[in-house]
């Protein structure tokens, strides 16, 4: 399986390519090999405003890699992970055709009410992701299924689960993660079949057909408490096999700003930690901590505490004393609009002691 990481914008624009591995080379005729997209929280054109320009306006001081989204191939999902306009942006998601296509939003429940009142987009375009909630008793799980055609009429299909999680207690908004998981398809069945789950019962797909594993992203561009992801880590990611966590896109600065407009802003890499540690994170990703200009009374108070790579990966993957050269742990990145970061995870490449996926890494 490949994830691919393209970072749009200095803020939190990325693009997912998520693909599987041929088994044979050259591939089985008939196979396809095209990639599963998501884009998330795209801004590319236009200024980032707040209520009113005076209160807080924010433009990119570096271009995103794009001037409009119609540059890209259409991707599968866009996903929404909160309101603000930074992560909302209208003037770039109405570069979206208003039908047809096969792209559908997923939106947190905010931002997706305020998608609706622009009256662009069709009605089935737009999907609320509603807040996560452990499956207990009769209740079925909230996370939303996306189903992967197989490569080969002889394959299994694979399939693609989001989950919107939001901190409690946070009066801002702005802390809440997105949780995403990769199953790819096969081009013939490897395994014995069971009845499969349907997308929208709650059933896991990886209980029912396959049982390999999975790649997994976890997306707090404002950063949130590890306790916030933990039902989630424990009723679904380890159900899905999608430990340890392949990427986490996560703020490394900490900004806090006046009690009255918001307190902590981004948790940064105090708060990123304890998620990295605790999934055992292969990559961590920095996300919202581009070089912005802003102006307006909202952000005449902010404090920003930098972290840069080097300090960061000092700590969740520190040198082996008898090998420098070495690191074990997370890697930490940092990528300028444009770049991308490639991770390769073979489905057969597991530690026959520990069952960890060994990944290989490459930065474009």
């Amino acid at each position: 399986m490949s994830l691919k990481i393209k970072h749009l914008n200095s803020d939190a624009s990325f693009l997912l390519s998520f693909e599987p591995i041929p088994t044979s080379f050259p591939p089985t005729p008939g196979q396809s090999s095209t990639p599963f997209t998501i884009l998330l929280d795209p801004w590319v054109s236009g200024p980032s405003k707040i209520w009113h320009s005076k209160f807080s306006t924010s433009k990119h001081r570096i271009p995103a890699c794009i001037s409009s989204l119609t540059e890209l191939p259409e991707p599968d999902l866009v996903i929404i992970s909160q309101s603000k306009t930074d992560h909302c942006h209208r003037e770039t998601l109405t570069q979206l055709p208003p039908s047809g296509g096969k792209t559908v939003i997923l939106a947190e429940p905010a931002a997706a009410k305020i998608i609706r009142g622009w009256k662009h987009f069709d009605a089935e375009k737009v999907v609320t992701l509603p807040k996560w909630e452990e499956p207990r008793g009769r209740k079925t799980s909230t996370v939303h299924r996306v189903p992967v055609p197989a490569l080969s009429p002889e394959g299994s299909r694979g399939e693609v689960t989001i989950a919107y999680m939001a901190q409690k207690a946070d009066l801002t908004g702005l802390h809440s993660a997105v949780g995403i998981t990769y199953r790819p398809p096969t081009s013939q069945d490897m395994f014995p079949l069971t009845p499969p789950a349907s997308p929208h019962s709650g059933q896991s797909f990886a209980t029912t057909h396959r049982p390999d594993r999975a790649l997994s992203v976890i997306f707090s561009p404002h950063g949130c408490s590890y306790k916030t992801l933990s039902p989630y880590v424990a009723s679904h990611l380890i159900t899905e096999a999608a430990l340890p966590l392949t990427a986490l896109l996560h703020c490394f600065d900490r900004i806090t700003n006046s009690w009255y407009l918001g307190g902590n802003i981004c948790s940064g890499f105090p708060g990123g930690l304890a998620i990295a540690q605790n999934l055992c994170a292969q990559t961590w990703i920095s996300a919202h901590d581009g070089d912005k200009e802003s102006t307006g009374f909202a952000v005449t108070n902010l404090v920003v505490e930098k972290y840069d790579r080097e300090k960061v990966e000092s700590i969740v993957s520190p040198r082996n004393e008898k090998f420098p050269n070495r690191r074990t742990g997370t890697e930490a990145v940092v990528l300028q609009p444009g770049e991308e970061k490639h991770l390769i995870q073979s489905m057969m490449d597991l530690d026959a002691d520990t069952s960890t996926p060994r990944t290989s890494q490459e930065t474009a």
